[in-house]
Order: structure tokens, then sequence, then C-alpha cells
């Protein structure tokens, strides 16, 4: 996400504002903003939402996991706005589908929208940046971390990131202003989403869109990450030598900051591009540099679309560097999987087959999950070949053999 809002993009042989006009759509603009950026939004909706449900589960419970579900909140809201704001216009331009939708519901809504949107970046950056000084305590500080790491000290953290952020992106609401689209007959036909006179205003562009953006979003979190995740990397070299010395907790609190080197990564990588597109805007505006307009543009889609990636693929990586993320996460869904599947089978006779065999071979065998709740007959086998004697008496759901569970 750039410091330059959706509502200052340039259109071609018109100005919105004065006149209508229909904006279209490059083909690189459809693909990296209708296709690609959509998908990532859509992928990422989904996972960061199963995230939220597993990270909020009783055994997960502590305070990385309130701050991991504070992140995963603030991305769901960046890419659902990411959808109205770049990724449903783009489609709009190039295919000429749900134009009613890009001339009404969406510039009514972008005013609210790219606020948002900037509200969910930075609150996303500064509970990365929490995420890790919560790290940065408990692997480096661990007497410290009894105290200071909780899961209720962690939910006032957020309550005072999520203050601090939308205080912070107060003036963005001001940036738009909605006027109407002009028609033939003189009646409004649309809407359209103009620069306000503050979003116009010199020393505001100096001021809060290029200076105070590029420390408050990138100097100030870039710097912290990289001097507290370089700490907490030395400490972690260092633990590793003594490992076999270290306690239980200890080596959980370094395996929880393996897993916030990956997302501190990632983040980087992705927001690098943004960094640079503010250094190069940075430059336009103080100097003779410039940069050709359509090189920036797919510079700024590129950008937009790493930023989402970043917001988007939280999930994986729980699911890779995770270890308890992972075997609960297998446990809910892939268990419910697994029920449908033995409820499907005994539907259709399938497992009482299977017990039968498994109680002819002398093998333990589960018998249905819907005869868990009812008592069955368990069946003995005792003796060898065409001797054999099987008996059955009422008990647990187990096929025994020679009278042993």
């Amino acid at each position: 996400m750039t410091s330059e809002p959706a509502t200052n993009e340039t259109l071609t042989h018109c100005d919105p504002c004065t006149e209508r006009c229909t904006r279209t759509a490059s083909l690189s603009e459809f693909l990296l903003r209708g296709v690609l950026l959509n998908s990532v939004n859509l992928v990422g909706l989904v996972c960061n939402s199963t995230s939220v449900y597993i990270l909020s589960r009783p055994p997960m419970r502590s305070s990385t996991s309130c701050c991991l579900i504070g992140l995963a909140v603030y991305d769901m809201l960046l890419l659902a706005s990411s959808v109205f704001i770049w990724g449903v216009p783009a489609i709009t331009g190039y295919t000429g589908y749900w134009r009613s939708l890009t001339e009404g519901a969406i510039p009514a809504a972008t005013p609210w929208l790219f606020p948002l949107a900037n509200i969910a970046h930075t609150g996303s950056t500064y509970v990365t940046v929490a995420v890790t000084v919560e790290r940065y305590v408990a692997v480096c500080h661990p007497l410290r971390s009894r105290s200071v790491c909780t899961y209720g000290r962690a939910r006032l953290y957020m309550l005072i990131i999520s203050a601090l952020v939308v205080l912070y992106n107060v003036p963005r609401f001001l940036e738009a202003e909605l006027r109407p689209l002009p028609a033939q007959d003189g009646a409004p036909d649309g809407y359209t989403v103009c620069a306000s006179a503050l979003r116009a205003h010199p020393v505001y562009i100096a001021v809060y869109v290029v200076w105070l953006y590029l420390l408050v979003m990138y100097c100030l979190p870039f710097g912290t990450l990289l001097v507290l995740n370089t700490l907490i990397y030395r400490h972690v070299q260092v633990a590793n030598r003594t490992r076999q010395l270290l306690s239980r907790q200890q080596q959980r609190e370094i395996g929880l900051a393996t897993l916030l080197f990956a997302i501190v990564l990632l983040f980087l990588t992705c927001n690098s591009l943004a960094f640079v597109i503010n250094i190069i805007e940075l430059a336009r505006s103080t100097s003779s540099f410039d940069l050709d307009g359509a090189t920036l543009a797919v510079l700024t889609d590129v950008s937009t679309l790493l930023v989402n990636i970043s917001s988007a693929s939280n999930f994986f990586l729980y699911c890779i560097f995770g270890r308890k993320f992972r075997r609960l996460f297998l446990r809910i869904f892939c268990g419910a999987v697994r029920r449908k599947i033995r409820q499907w089978r005994a539907a259709n006779g399938e497992l009482t087959t299977t017990a039968a065999e498994g109680t002819a071979a002398g093998v333990e065998v589960l018998l249905p999950m819907a005869q868990r709740n009812s008592r069955v007959t368990a069946v003995t086998r005792t003796g060898e070949g065409d001797g054999a004697v099987t008996t059955a008496s009422a008990g647990p759901h187990r096929v025994t053999r020679n009278g042993q569970r």
C-alpha cells in the first residue's frame, strides 16, 4: 500500500471531477489487479479467517496468539478493502462488467474504504512490531516475560495500537470527496471520487503524505524490526549451542522466535518495493528526478500485490513453522473430514465388512462412529485354523483376540 491514494489515479483524456469519463484498464492492470490481486485477496480472507479460528482455541491461548489474531484481523480488513478499491474497478475497466457497481456503490464507499485500508496497513505493520517486541522479551529476558507477556496485557497492547493507528489515519478521511457524474439531461448519473482541497495542498502533501508517512510506515517499524530480530537471532544462536540445557519452555519460546523470523522476513520482503516507490515519490517532489508514468504505475501495482501477498500468507507460515498450530489445524479440519468419510462408509456398509475382516484376522478394529454411543457385541476368537472357537459377549466397542483388549 503506497502513500498515493487510489482516488488520485491518472485518468485518460478527461478529468472525472469536471466531465463524465469511462476509465479503461490495460491488460497488465487487469492481470495484476483484476486477476492476481483478487485471487490473493480471496485466498487470504479464507486463510486469515481460519487462522483466527484456530488461534482463538483454548489450547493456543497465549500472548503471542492474541497478537497474531490482531494481525489476522488487520490483514482481513486490508484484503477486503483492496478488492473494492483496486480489484473490482480493474475488472470493470477492462471487461465492462459491474459498471453500475463502480459508478455507484464503490465510489460512495471509497472515502471510507481507503482510510480503512490505510488503517489496516498501519495496524498490521505495528502489530508485527508488537509481536517482535513480545518475542524479544520472551527470548532475551525470560524472567520479565512472566509479567509482561501475558494474554491480558497482549489484549491491552492491541487496544493501544488500534487507538494510535486510527488517530494517525484520521486525516485520510478528509482526503477524498464524492461528486456526481454529469449526465446529458443534467441529472446525476453515478458518482466519482475526487481529491479534496486538503489532499491537494502542497504543505499537507510534503508533511503528512511524504515525510510523516515515510517515517511512521517505514523508517520506524523497519528499523525496530531489524534491530530486535538481530538481537533475537544472536540469542537463539547461543541457545542452540546449549540446547540440551534448555527447559521445555525455553525451547518453545525459541520455536516461536523461528516463526517470527519467517513472518518478519516475509513482511520486509513484500514491503520493500513500496518503500522504494515512496523514496521515488520523495525524490520527484524535492528534485528534478522523474520516472516514466507507465513504469511507476506498474511498479505501484506490483507493490500493492506484494503487500497483499504478505497479508494473505501468514497462515502458511503458521502451518510450516508452528507445530502446535499445525497439529490443531489437522485435528479440527482433517478430523472432520475423516468423520464424514466414516459416516459415508458406514451408510454404505463398508465399515461393517472391515470390522468383520479384522475380527477374522485377530486384529483390533474400531467400530463405526455411529455405534460409539451404543453397546455392541465384542467378538473373541480362540484357537487356530478350522478348530478355532468364536464367542461373543456384550462389552466395549473393540474387537479382541484371546480375551485380550
